[in-house]
């Protein structure tokens, strides 16, 4: 037996004296004590043997510690399912329970009408609804297959006959087979949304991965129980509905259902460190919704027409909501300029075989009705590429985007038409004579192709236009649901984390996360953090600008601003929500869009040109532009003037300290000094407002929506000087903003307190070019106070004028 040395552990032979590896010497066992000897055996009795020990009782020889082998645990997906079954299958049955009941309600409803049977019922109301449930299981890939076998006999002569069993027998006897084919996508939407609403119940509970397998194996195994119950036999005739197949295509949807969602915020988390992917995932979400609105509508218009329709009846128009998606996406198909296409092929074995092709398109519903029927289709297909090319507008952040958006749309168009379609085949025989057909009723997936790609290319194309004119200019065209270009007041667009000073970092100058941060769903504004080259520390009193000197410049109205947020973090920050135009804007949109359908309804397909037209007389005249600016060039001229001839060491301020009196200010005409509640006062233009207070910032502007805007914010015990967050912010912005330029980036006095001024353009996405500027300064308590105002270049005269009288004005005031 095999020994180990006490000092290392190393095997050695049992009568080594010395280690061979540590070299120490081995301690000598103890010889054993001799035993005494047995006593003899009885003399004459024969000599047993002692029992063997059983080879299982023995225990063998442990390792020396620490040289035991390890042994082998259970592998990771073992321990996933090993979750999956010990966890909360109670929560997961409720989950289920949504999807679930929508089936059975559904069918139950189908189930109602006898459809025409009258007083002789053949298919009673049980067999009615597991017929229903074979249609509805279609939505899943179930099948819809009905066979009849009609035993022969029972007519004429029968067996009775002298001259044989088949002599007058008017019945043979045969047997049929009929397959329809036939997704009813309003059920498959609608189960997939009440899957979501079970799902996010379990998310609200702490459920992960484990949990969505748990609510698709309850759901699938749901339809499939289903499945078996929906097929029955009446009379003569089975309906088999392929339960194992619907059973499969319910668990492949259920695991993307609830994986999608009970996994979002780890799917948000991963998003947030690969723009183009977000980019991408966006893109999705923006064409599933404009999908979606459009189906909504062509399938109202559908459902419309087909209730005026002579002989429909209530159960016409109840076996029609199932199919609303398969009817709105044959009307979209139409009024964009394709068709649908009907084959039936036949063949018997006595008359032969025939077939009959033809379609339906623009002609001929022109034909059927009337001229005000195409304009009508027309006009529906416009409103539905108008609906694209907004969405794709107002949600994207570029064009990249909205063409990404564009083309995903067309895919998932292209193939829901492909599903869409009713498909039907029949073979049987009787006696020895037999026959087949087919029937197939769908939208062209070429004409969609065709003329998807013509009309979704041109929404794509005017869609900047379409979100300016609703009120939704932002970058690229489209608004702030998504963020614009990264500035001091609203977070940056997604990308690596630069500590700045309002983000949690380790650093003398990174505070824990200030009140600029914005909340989800607000989104940031131009910003003008980007480097510069090497600002001085500290500028002279007699260098000031016009803005510290108070000289009024002139007022000029302003359009629409990219929504921003005063002094945000640089890190990433989930997708804000779309934001909500203000009401002025939607009654402009809605006048807007009253115009568009107005033409549509006059030109059909010649009204995009009227909206194009619509679109150039909405931009901003320029003559009102060069009016204002050649005003306010003027003051500014002489504010300039009368800085510059100040000495630069004895000139007096023209700020307003925190114990002026308001009566003693000097502004403007059309000003007036407000008193805002987070403590401070400065003069405004007559017809400013405030907007709201959100994150520690304060907002004014003529109008909601207005480009030209004046922010306040505010920062209590800033650890750091004015002049260091501006340095820290500009890293992220140079590396974010596109063509970037820096006017000004110093550290001044303000008040006689140390702060830093900023003022910068950029190009937005949009093409526009904008201008920002922004003073801060740290008060004498330690909070900070930001003044900034930001305005398209072309207006930029006026808003200076804003700012300069706002910092001239600018007081403290007392509150509690």
């Amino acid at each position: 037996m095999p020994s180990y040395c006490p000092f290392c552990g190393t095997q050695a032979p049992d009568d080594a004296r010395f280690c061979m590896k540590c070299g120490r010497e081995r301690p000598v066992a103890p010889a054993a004590p001799p035993q005494p000897a047995a006593p003899p055996p009885p003399s004459g009795a024969p000599g047993v043997e002692p029992p063997a020990v059983p080879a299982y009782m023995t225990r063998p020889a442990a390792p020396p510690p620490g040289y035991a082998p390890v042994p082998a645990g259970p592998s990771p997906a073992g321990i996933f399912f090993g979750r999956v079954m010990r966890g909360d299958w109670a929560g997961s049955l409720k989950a289920a329970v949504w999807p679930t009941g929508l089936i059975i309600g559904l069918a139950v409803a189908l189930a109602i009408p006898d459809y025409g049977q009258g007083d002789d019922v053949v298919v009673g109301w049980s067999d009615r609804l597991r017929i229903a449930l074979a249609m509805l299981l279609q939505a899943f890939g179930g099948g819809f297959e009905v066979r009849a076998v009609v035993p022969g006999g029972g007519g004429g002569y029968g067996g009775a006959s002298p001259y044989g069993d088949t002599y007058g027998d008017f019945d043979p006897g045969g047997q049929s087979q009929t397959t329809l084919s036939l997704i009813p996508l309003t059920v498959t939407v609608l189960w997939i949304g009440a899957l979501v609403l079970g799902a996010r119940g379990v998310r609200r509970q702490g459920g992960g991965l484990d949990a969505a397998v748990r609510i698709s194996v309850v759901a699938t195994a749901a339809v499939l129980v289903l499945g078996l119950y929906a097929q029955p036999e009446i009379e003569s005739y089975s309906l088999h509905s392929s339960p194992v197949l619907a059973a499969l295509g319910a668990l492949a949807l259920a695991l993307v259902t609830t994986c999608a969602v009970l996994q979002r915020d780890v799917a948000a988390a991963w998003l947030a460190r690969r723009p183009g992917a977000q980019s991408f995932v966006r893109a999705t979400g923006t064409a599933v919704r404009a999908l979606g609105a459009v189906l909504l509508l062509c399938g109202l218009i559908g459902y419309l027409t087909y209730a005026t329709l002579d002989d429909v009846n209530g159960t016409a128009l109840l076996m029609a909501l199932p199919l609303l998606p398969n009817i709105a996406l044959m009307v979209l198909s139409v009024s964009w300029g394709g068709s649908v296409e009907y084959d039936a092929r036949g063949q018997a074995d006595i008359i032969g075989s025939g077939m009959d092709h033809g379609s339906f398109g623009l002609g001929e519903l022109s034909d059927a009705a009337n001229d005000w029927a195409l304009v009508g289709a027309l006009a529906a297909g416009l409103v539905c590429a108008l609906i694209v090319g907004l969405l794709a507008g107002r949600r994207s952040a570029d064009r990249r985007e909205q063409v990404t958006a564009g083309g995903l749309f067309l895919l998932g168009f292209l193939a829901l038409t492909a599903m869409s379609g009713l498909s039907a085949e029949f073979s049987g025989n009787v006696a020895d004579i037999g026959g087949s057909g087919t029937l197939d009723v769908s939208p062209s997936v070429a004409d969609a192709l065709l003329f998807g790609l013509l009309w979704v290319g041109g929404a794509v194309l005017v869609a900047p236009y379409l979100a300016r004119m609703t009120g939704g200019g932002g970058p690229g065209g489209g608004s702030p649901a998504y963020p614009a270009p990264p500035s001091p007041y609203g977070p940056p667009n997604p990308g690596p984390h630069i500590p700045g000073p309002y983000t949690p970092a380790p650093g003398p100058y990174t505070p824990a996360p200030g009140p600029y941060t914005p909340a989800p769903g607000q989104n940031p504004a131009p910003g003008p953090y980007a480097p510069g080259p090497g600002p001085a520390p500290h500028t002279p009193p007699a260098r000031s600008t016009a803005a510290e000197a108070g000289v009024p410049e002139a007022a000029a109205p302003a359009a629409e601003p990219p929504t921003s947020t005063l002094h945000a973090p640089y890190a990433p920050a989930p997708d804000p929500a779309p934001a909500q135009p203000p009401a002025p804007r939607r009654r402009r949109a809605v006048l807007v869009w009253g115009a568009t359908l107005t033409a549509a309804l006059v030109l059909g397909g010649g009204a995009t040109a009227g909206t194009l037209a619509l679109m150039d007389r909405h931009d901003d005249d320029p003559g009102t532009s060069e009016n204002g600016k050649g005003k306010g060039s003027d003051r500014a001229t002489a504010a300039q003037d009368r800085t510059s001839e100040a000495p630069s060491e004895e000139a007096p301020s023209t700020e307003a300290s925190a114990t002026t009196d308001p009566a003693e200010l000097v502004f403007p005409d059309g000003y007036s000094v407000i008193a805002d509640t987070a403590g401070f006062s400065f003069a405004l233009p007559d017809n400013w407002e405030r907007q709201g207070e959100k994150n520690h910032q304060v907002t004014y502007a003529a109008a909601p929506g207005d480009t030209a805007l004046l922010k306040v914010g505010v920062i209590a015990d800033a650890p750091y000087t004015s002049y260091e967050n501006f340095k820290a912010l500009e890293k992220t912005a140079a590396a974010n903003q596109r063509n970037y330029q820096q006017i000004q980036l110093s550290a001044n006095t303000f008040q006689g307190r140390p702060g830093a001024r900023w003022e910068y353009t950029y190009e937005d996405k949009s093409g526009q070019t904008v201008h920002a500027i922004d003073q801060s300064y740290i008060a004498e308590d330690g909070t900070e106070y930001a003044v900034y105002v930001t305005e398209r270049d072309v207006d930029w005269v006026a808003a200076r004028e804003v700012f300069d009288t706002a910092l001239s004005t600018w007081m403290l005031n007392d509150v509690d």
